[in-house]
């Protein structure tokens, strides 16, 4: 019968390694999920500033062409703000997707480098 010592080390380093990759992912995507939230923060601020300003320029406004006009102009800065908030989406989608791409294929080498340890 062998006698084995339970090795604690051993078992901390493997289960470090088994769970890296895990807990990578983890933060990568809380960061994902952080950034989003500030996004879709900044777009309600948007929609905000927005609202607010058409309600001001409903008060001040002497006639209808006024208003019309104001109206008007209020919604093309409005449209340039959302087209930079669509650029800055489409940049935290490419990001992000990049990230976590990236880490699967450090992850799927690891695994590779460590089965072929293992045989």
């Amino acid at each position: 019968m062998t006698d084995r010592n339970f090795d604690a080390t051993a078992l901390l380093e493997t289960y470090r390694n088994a769970f890296a990759p895990v807990l990578l992912a983890q933060k990568a995507g809380l960061k994902a999920f952080e950034r989003m939230a500030r996004y879709q923060h900044a777009v309600a601020g948007d929609y905000l500033e927005w609202t607010l300003s058409n309600a001001q320029a409903l008060f001040a406004a002497k006639n209808p062409s006024e208003l019309v006009a104001k109206q008007a102009e209020l919604s093309s800065k409005i449209g340039e703000q959302l087209r930079g908030r669509v650029q800055e989406l489409t940049t935290i989608a490419s990001e992000s997707q990049s990230a976590m791409s990236q880490m699967f294929n450090e992850a799927t080498a690891k695994a590779a480098e460590l089965s072929k340890k293992a045989a």
